[in-house]
């Protein structure tokens, strides 16, 4: 079609030791016009309600991306993909169920990861000191990651490596797609490595962080074993 992108202008993809597809999208230049064709009415609308230009860039941006990057993997054209909502209310391309994807934001940078047949999330953060990280840490970090925490440098315990640990968690949560409807507590994702998650005995989860630019943290999250009654986990 007259406005498919270069999928370069808009993305590059990841080279990192991941079992699915990682892109890094950058949100900050104005939408390309005619890109703009490929998303829907309500897309659009929803954009045009953004009071200001940057975040309504940053949203037009991430939501070509998405059909972008989905229709380089399932081959089903940008303008052409529909969307429905699982009862998660995380987002599913009509028709092709078996396509999973993920997408987080963090300043003018989004993360995207896909994957064919297995749930997927993704997290990103921008590098920062948080003054009250230890009370968040508190509040949401497993037992065996808060003693993994403990013995660290302030900078590093509020800032990478708590950063690590919660964008780790963000990733898991987003694959199983239950939200905080999960007590963050009982999910022990790490700090740091690749790693095997078992939530309640019936879904194991391959975790792992990693920084995609400088200034940024990030992890993402696969489910590679789903038994068929393991449905209990995502009520």
């Amino acid at each position: 079609m007259a406005y498919m992108l270069d999928i370069a202008r808009l993305a590059r993809p990841l080279a990192i030791d991941a079992p699915l597809s990682l892109w890094l999208v950058d949100l900050s230049a104005p939408p390309d016009a005619q890109a703009v064709g490929c998303l829907s009415d309500m897309e659009c609308e929803r954009a045009a309600r953004f009071a200001s230009p940057r975040h309504r860039n940053r949203y037009l941006n991430a939501h070509i991306a998405v059909r972008v990057l989905l229709e380089e993997h399932c081959g089903v054209a940008a303008h052409r993909q529909r969307f429905v909502l699982e009862a998660d209310g995380k987002p599913q391309l009509a028709n092709f169920p078996n396509w999973q994807f993920s997408l987080s934001y963090a300043d003018d940078m989004a993360l995207m990861g896909i994957d064919f047949d297995n749930r997927v999330g993704v997290d990103i953060e921008t590098d920062r000191n948080l003054a009250d990280a230890d009370e968040l840490s508190a509040l949401h970090f497993h037992p065996k990651e808060r003693d993994a925490l403990a013995p660290l440098a302030p900078t590093l315990r509020q800032g990478v490596a708590f950063l690590q640990g919660w964008t780790r968690k963000e990733a898991c949560l987003k694959a199983l797609g239950c939200g905080l409807s999960m007590a963050t507590t009982d999910i022990h994702s790490g700090i740091s490595g690749q790693a095997r998650v078992p939530i309640a005995g019936q879904v194991e989860i391959m975790v792992d962080s990693f920084t995609p630019m400088v200034g940024f943290t990030a992890a993402w999250a696969r489910i590679s074993t789903l038994p068929d009654d393991a449905g209990a986990v995502f009520q």
